[in-house]
Order: C-alpha cells, then structure tokens, then sequence
C-alpha cells in the first residue's frame, strides 16, 4: 500500500473529501440527521471533522503535480461548502476545491466516529499502519537508490573503457 509521500502513487490512493463524507456519513450514521442543515449540512459538518482528524490534500487537475497536504494553518478560518466538496475562506483567501483524503484515513475517521471511546487505540492502530507503511516505502527507495548507483557506476565505467579505446 502508499502512504503520503510517495508522490508516485499518492494521487491513486485519495479520495474527493466530498465522496469521503458521504461515505462515512452513510457507514456511521446512515439515514439519521446529524444536524438541522439537511444532507449538505451533515456533510460539511462532517468535513470539518474530518479536517481536525487526518490530513487532507489539495490535488491540481493536472495530473504531472502531486497532490500535497495542507498544512493546519492553510485551513483555518475555512468554512466547508458544498457537502464538503469545497473551502471558503471570508478573509479572501482563493477558494479551494480540489480536496481529498487517503483512503486509509477515511476507515480512520469511520472507526473514530462509530467508537470514540476508544479513540486513543483507534489512532494508535492508524498510526502504526501508516509507519509500517513509511518503513516499507523508506525500504524500497533505499533498494532502489542502490539499483541507480550501480547502474551509474556500469555506464560511468563503460565511458572510461569506450574513452580509453578512442585515446
């Protein structure tokens, strides 16, 4: 599985923060009212949530740039729109529309809000799944770093012998 910072793979691996809200609005709560805002309301609500829980990314429509998370500060004074499918700010700040989260993180935000009393094993459990990931992402960048120096040292060494031929 990816984990945040494998630019590579990230973008395969986040959901639209809108879908996401409505998928665990629908696991957790299923047709009650979270609110009295209607459907959109929950889900905006439910966004804010999600926001204060795990890390939410910007994605651009072009698909040569990462996604990459916003920081803390990049969402204060938000206010969540559209069912969650948008970020207004009143302080004039652009729009932002373009929002996901890892599918990791939304079966994290599902099992925080079905038990939150059992939060602190809930996050421990994340935790330790996104680190097991990081280990085994660190592992294979590492293997594959060594894989680049030994093929820079063949072609270094090629151009040596094919410069020694020429001279």
């Amino acid at each position: 599985m990816v984990n945040p910072g494998d630019h590579e793979d990230l973008a395969h691996t986040l959901i639209p923060l809108g879908l996401a809200v409505g998928l665990v609005r629908s696991k957790v709560y299923a047709e009650r009212k979270l609110t009295g805002q209607g459907y959109r309301g929950d889900l905006n609500v439910l966004a804010s949530f999600v926001a204060g829980t795990v890390p939410i990314y910007e994605y651009a429509t072009d698909p040569s740039r990462a996604p990459r998370a916003l920081r803390r500060s990049e969402l204060e004074g938000g206010l969540f729109r559209d069912g969650g499918k948008e970020l207004s700010f009143i302080d004039g700040r652009a729009t932002k529309r373009f929002l996901a989260v890892n599918a990791l993180d939304v079966e994290c935000v599902t099992s925080l809000l079905r038990e939150p009393e059992r939060a602190p094993q809930i996050r421990s459990r994340f935790v330790r799944l996104r680190a097991q990931k990081l280990r085994a992402r660190a592992a294979s960048l590492k293997n594959q770093a060594a894989a680049l120096r030994r093929e820079s040292m063949r072609l270094r060494d090629g151009f040596s012998c094919a410069e020694a031929l020429e001279g």
